[in-house]
């Protein structure tokens, strides 16, 4: 209840229903052991709560901004070996989705998976799965705020610690919007609400046939979009063209199968001009810093399209929680890809060999 951006929001009126109840309605079909309810013990929370214990949904209370903190008592209260993390202004979750990123998760045997890293689906249908043990680690092992409040980036921060998985969705719709954060955005899933019926069954592909595609592809300027198997030929081709600059070419490699493009720990972009693929950026993660490489293909323009593709990462990036920073090894005799760097935000350390770009925003 205590949003800043929009006061009370998970009990405004949706459907002609508190939009949390809106939103456990349609959870309810879920295969699981159980539905909780896990929110802060602040005065303003007492409806929440209530609202809980009327719709017959288990309530746990814990530190209003301390979340990480709040799912371990759940978890005390509720034992699961897995733990399904939704968020409360995502109303339109869909329970496909979910049961999809469940069985994907088995399927691996991972740790943490969500269909999130990277985001293919519209931003409010995200799910997050993690295995019980690996957040007990997490809320034991956790210090940064932002690890605390998001409760899952000290998994995802880690592949080299823990599994990770990420379900893809089957069209590139990342950058549609059905959370709600603002007044506008609450409208536009009222919108869907309203023309759908606020039936509980409704799926997310009639979500989006009601409220149509939003986002479009920038027209004849560079943009990033997230890589997949089903680009494995595009980026190989990039990559092993006769004339390809390599900007930063450490950890690039020859070829990748379809389950390294889909690594959540390895996140790849393909930089395009309207349906022209002319590079290639890659960052591996480790303990949340991403050793980055970039590919331009011929006659794109070399190491200054290079470090557009670089600002064009470092935005992408913007308010990521996974990676906060990104470095690269620039050998002492590329004088080009150093400046580069350098007019990008990336400062040498002590060895001089090894550049690094802060992500504070």
């Amino acid at each position: 209840m205590g949003s800043t951006r929009l006061p009370g929001k998970v009990l405004a009126d949706l459907g002609g229903r508190p939009m949390l109840q809106f939103m456990l309605e349609r959870l309810r079909r879920l295969p699981v052991s159980e539905l909780v309810v896990a929110t802060s013990t602040e005065p303003g929370d007492d409806a929440v709560a209530a609202l809980g214990a009327t719709l017959g949904v288990r309530v746990v209370r814990g530190p209003e901004h301390d979340v990480l903190a709040r799912f371990e008592q759940a978890l005390e209260a509720h034992p699961a070996e897995h733990v399904v993390r939704l968020t409360g202004d995502c109303p339109l979750a869909d329970p496909e989705v979910i049961v999809a990123t469940l069985e994907l998760h088995h399927e691996r045997h991972a740790d943490y998976t969500s269909n999130v890293i990277p985001r293919t689906f519209p931003k409010g249908l995200d799910v997050e799965v993690a295995r019980a043990e690996a957040l007990r680690v997490a809320a034991a092992e956790a210090e940064d705020p932002a690890e605390r409040e998001h409760v899952m980036p000290f998994l995802y921060r880690h592949p080299e610690r823990f599994r990770l998985a990420t379900l893809r969705g089957p069209e590139l719709l990342g950058h549609e919007r059905w959370t709600v954060d603002t007044a506008h955005d609450l409208e536009i899933v009222r919108q869907a609400a309203e023309r759908l019926g606020a039936r509980p069954d409704v799926g997310w592909r009639e979500v989006l046939d009601v409220l149509g595609p939003t986002w479009e592809a920038p027209r004849r300027v560079p943009f990033l979009r997230a890589a997949g198997s089903g680009d494995h030929e595009p980026v190989v081709a990039v990559r092993t063209a006769p004339g390809a600059v390599w900007l930063i070419a450490a950890p690039m490699r020859a070829t990748w199968s379809p389950d390294e493009l889909d690594d959540p720990g390895t996140r790849l972009w393909l930089a395009q001009v309207d349906d022209r693929t002319i590079g290639i950026v890659r960052v591996d993660v480790s303990a949340a810093v991403g050793e980055v490489a970039v590919v331009v293909a011929p006659g794109q323009g070399g190491p200054a399209r290079g470090g557009e593709l670089v600002e064009l990462l470092q935005r992408e990036l913007a308010g990521d929680l996974q990676v906060r920073a990104l470095t690269a090894n620039v050998p002492a005799h590329d004088e080009s890809t150093r400046r580069v760097l350098e007019a990008a935000g990336f400062a040498s350390d002590a060895s001089g060999s090894r550049l690094r770009w802060d992500n504070v925003a």
